[in-house]
């Protein structure tokens, strides 16, 4: 694989790493850690919506004893909140991957 001189450059440029490589890893690890800050603004926004975690969430609208669950807000956040969890997870498992 080549790389052009252009983007060579702005890799060094952004990292202040010489090796193309390790240039690679470091943008690599920048933008998984900024989706996982993504990731956690929106987590926190639903768990301060609904006053809980996803986990309580999650029992009480399996339960069917959260207010209005049947409506399309609400299975939207539910649907949108574990694509979340499961985003944030393999976020991380990606990350460990490549500390």
């Amino acid at each position: 694989m080549s790389i052009s001189p252009n983007i060579l450059k702005v890799l060094s440029d952004i990292t202040g790493e010489p090796r193309v490589d390790l240039a690679i890893h470091d943008i690599i690890r920048d933008a998984v850690e900024h989706r996982l800050e993504k990731i956690q603004i929106e987590l926190t926004g639903l768990e301060e919506k609904y006053l809980m975690p996803f986990k309580e969430f999650d029992i009480k609208f399996q339960s069917e004893i959260i207010p209005g669950q049947f409506s399309y807000p609400v299975e939207k956040d539910y649907l949108e909140w574990e694509g979340l969890i499961h985003r944030q997870i393999r976020l991380e498992e990606i990350l460990r991957s490549i500390i």
